[in-house]
């Protein structure tokens, strides 16, 4: 089975040399991709130091964004099982192996480490705005995603290849989590979050996600693909918000003539527009509704395809190795 680790890394000088080595400890047949992200230090030299040159790669993307980072990597590397993490040290190797382990043995398409089920991340990290962000907006994308997660931030994850093949990534910075998780929904894959220990950052290391800023943007990102992927229920939380205010203004119109004999005409007006936009916001999210399940049904039959053979190339690997 090959494996391939991608580490994006942003000035994580102090880190990525021991990062590197303790992966390669625990994973010795897997090849490496560190893909150093417009970094001012001097990330690049000491990831060199730790890579083995005739296997392991040295990327450089210069689009500022983790996002961007994991995108380069996961075009350079071929493997039947992807491991994504951090360069800052703070996700341990032993880790990544056993959601590793736990990923092939159930043949799952994902395997996240949850960092907050066993108080790991509220006891490691120092700001609490990253801490109620983190529960805000996994609360947020679960339910836009319509599936229960504990922790859509986490930065360690296990990939298949099938669920590798189907990733477009699009987002560009700290929303590529997000965007795997909305992926791993419409895709209906398997995901599994597993608790696992997390580390406390280095003294010369900071997190590079704004609350605000960051937060913002992925939440943004998740709204635009709920409506992308699930149109009509945005539609019809337009239709349930304009048509009960279309009928309140219409029986208003209706009960003031009959009071005063005075047609209303604002009031009428604004009655007719908001019942139009609630009609036509219910007929344009059953059509998009009607479109998107059929081309999302033809998603998840190529991607259960490409599942079938990767199990396949798994089985062989097992037998192979027992013998």
């Amino acid at each position: 089975m090959r494996v391939g680790i991608i580490i994006p890394a942003y000035n994580e000088a102090a880190a990525i040399a021991s990062t590197v080595r303790e992966y390669k400890e625990v994973f010795p047949h897997a090849r490496v991709a560190v893909v150093n992200n417009n970094s001012t230090d001097t990330t690049a030299d000491e990831a060199r130091k730790a890579l083995n040159p005739e296997t392991d790669l040295l990327l450089f993307e210069r689009r500022q964004g983790k996002g961007y980072a994991v995108k380069t990597g996961l075009s350079r590397l071929d493997a039947d099982v992807y491991v994504i993490t951090d360069g800052d040290a703070t996700y341990p190797a032993e880790e990544a192996k056993r959601l590793l382990d736990i990923l092939v043995a159930g043949r799952h398409d994902m395997t996240v480490g949850d960092r907050v089920s066993n108080g790991a991340y509220a006891a490691q990290n120092t700001r609490a705005g990253h801490n109620l962000g983190n529960k805000l907006l996994t609360a947020v994308i679960s339910l836009l995603a319509q599936e229960h997660y504990t922790d859509v931030l986490s930065g360690l994850r296990i990939m298949s290849r099938p669920l590798v093949e189907q990733l477009d990534i699009r987002s560009s910075g700290f929303q590529i989590e997000t965007e795997l998780n909305v992926l791993a929904a419409y895709l209906r894959s398997d995901i599994v979050e597993v608790p696992i220990d997390y580390r406390a950052r280095g003294r010369d290391s900071e997190s590079k996600l704004n609350t605000l800023r960051d937060g913002i943007r992925i939440l943004s990102f998740a709204l635009n693909n709920w409506i992308a992927f699930s149109p009509l229920q945005p539609f019809t939380v337009v239709a349930a918000a304009a048509l009960p205010i279309s009928a309140l203004l219409g029986w208003r119109v209706i009960t003031g003539f009959l009071e005063t004999g005075h047609p209303y005409s604002t009031t009428a007006t604004a009655a007719v527009a908001t019942g139009i936009v609630g009609i036509l916001a219910i007929f344009f999210g059953t059509t998009l509704r009607i479109l998107s399940r059929n081309e999302r049904r033809r998603e998840i039959a190529r991607f259960l395809e490409a599942k079938r053979t990767w199990n396949a190339t798994l089985d062989t690997g097992s037998r192979k190795h027992r013998k």
